[in-house]
């Protein structure tokens, strides 16, 4: 729930103030050491909603986390071959949103694994 309310609220507040009086560079507007374009604002808005919807089941919840953690993992990958080739593309690719990307796979890998594990002992119990 906590991953699902931070970066929804970064990427709502990013979008709004795309779609209001901030301007964009070509890059992104530096927000909270990021540079956030409107897709990747919509895309950590989006994420952010699926992630307190799929709090409401502790299977969805091992099913999102795990599905997450991959797509976050791969988007860090991506990122950092994009920023080695300051290649920034439309989400804006920076070596800062690699360390958030791996940081919100690593919390979604551990978050999925430790849910998974109760869910089997719940599981298991007679």
């Amino acid at each position: 729930m906590i991953e699902g309310l931070a970066i929804g609220v970064l990427g709502g507040v990013a979008l709004a103030s795309s779609m209001g009086y901030a301007r964009f560079d070509a890059d992104g507007m530096p927000m909270l050491g990021l540079k956030v374009t409107p897709p990747h604002a919509a895309l950590l808005l989006i994420v952010g909603t699926l992630a307190l919807l799929a709090c409401l089941g502790r299977r969805s919840a091992v099913i999102f986390s795990a599905l997450t953690a991959f797509g976050w993992a791969v988007l860090t990958i991506v990122c950092s071959l994009k920023a080695a080739q300051h290649a920034p593309g439309v989400l804006g690719f920076d070596p800062r949103d690699s360390l958030l990307y791996g940081a919100l796979s690593a919390y979604n890998l551990a978050t999925s694994l430790l849910l998974a594990l109760t869910l089997f002992r719940h599981h298991r119990r007679p």
